[in-house]
């Protein structure tokens, strides 16, 4: 009987402390502390293009003050007091293929289809086989190659590699993988604008506002449609989907954080970036944009 009371009283131990780390790791902490699984506001990093979102989170007092940007190429060390990253759909998990362990499980915080504008008048001619109508994600490789620009942006930061990805699909052969992609084809798409790619806030400026930088630019499609004298079309097939995900250090605090994300606070920023809250969805293999990365490299 004595050994029987141990073990109930030995789970019932290990119960509250399994409670008491799921409280510690995942809610966002509202009390006074600081972060890194001491209490208090989480500390939440964001990608550039992102910046927004955090700052407004942050205004609402739902982060901690100052929140840091954490773009992918130092993703693999994030500071020792941040909890959590919002990003897109595949970073954490590009970095963990260098790091691995990381970043946690991400959660799908907002999203929306991938399309393609071009500014208002004549259309651009198209390649052989491609028309309004049936624009493919090869016909903006095969416009690249016949001089137009298109913004993608430069292959290696997180929002970058979103848009790219079904460019780099298009390229894979029919027996093949990313791996096999052609990679002059890949990087004559991002070298396709005579200045270098850049964010995509800024490439939609550019687009509206400085005639012949851009004849393509990629982007999510509600922030395309937001924009002035742009004609918005989204490529054949199935809907191309651009995630913005929070993903979780390994002290990381932002269980509550991810839900208030995806029922829309803070949605204004959110929707600035061009994505709907409560709309994304995990969609990208990690492994895919790590190989497409490595190719424009």
């Amino acid at each position: 009987m004595k050994e029987r009371i141990l073990a109930v009283v030995g789970a019932v131990a290990l119960v509250t402390v399994a409670v008491v780390l799921r409280a510690t790791v995942l809610d966002d902490g509202s009390d006074g502390g600081s972060g890194g699984g001491g209490g208090g506001r989480p500390h939440v990093a964001c990608t550039p293009d992102l910046a927004g979102v955090c700052r407004a989170l942050a205004d609402a007092g739902a982060i901690a003050a100052d929140p840091a940007v954490l773009e992918l190429g130092d993703a693999t060390a994030p500071p020792d007091d941040l909890d959590g990253w919002i990003t897109w759909d595949g970073a954490p998990g590009v970095a963990n293929i260098d790091a691995p362990g990381t970043w946690q499980d991400p959660v799908a915080v907002a999203g929306a289809p991938l399309a393609v504008a071009r500014r208002t008048g004549p259309a651009p001619a198209l390649p052989a086989g491609c028309t309004a109508d049936a624009l493919t994600w090869r016909c903006l490789v095969d416009a690249a190659l016949d001089g137009d620009a298109v913004g993608v942006g430069t292959g290696t930061s997180a929002e970058s590699l979103v848009r790219l990805g079904p460019i780099a699909a298009a390229l894979v052969p029919a027996d093949g993988d990313v791996t096999d992609i052609d990679a002059a084809d890949l990087r004559a798409v991002i070298d396709s604008p005579a200045d270098p790619q850049d964010l995509f806030p800024t490439q939609l400026v550019a687009l509206r506002t400085r005639l012949g930088a851009l004849t393509w630019l990629v982007g999510p499609e509600p922030a395309l449609r937001a924009a002035d004298d742009l004609v918005v079309l989204r490529p054949a097939g199935a809907a191309v989907p651009a995630s913005v995900v929070l993903s979780a250090t390994r002290s990381g605090r932002v269980g509550d954080l991810a839900r208030r994300l995806q029922q829309g606070a803070p949605a204004e920023a959110l929707r600035d970036a061009g994505v709907e809250p409560g709309a994304g969805r995990l969609a990208v293999d990690p492994g895919e944009q790590y190989a497409v990365r490595d190719e424009v490299g």
